[in-house]
């Protein structure tokens, strides 16, 4: 789960720096940062939510 929420986030990091240096001819290394963890942080609460919590684990 976290392996491939890193991963993700490599890539938007890169991908968006490429973006702009492109784009811009410099690379705004704020905003990729930003973006690529925003992402991170999205895709590991969506990932942590679709995990099934075991109830049985607290019954005695």
């Amino acid at each position: 789960m976290l392996k491939k929420n890193i991963k993700l986030a490599l890539v938007i990091f890169i991908g968006w720096s490429i973006k702009d240096y492109f784009s811009h001819g410099e690379i705004q290394w704020g905003d990729s940062l930003l973006y690529a963890g925003i992402v991170f942080v999205v895709y590991f609460i969506m990932d942590w939510t679709q995990e099934p919590y075991d109830w049985s684990k607290h019954k005695r």
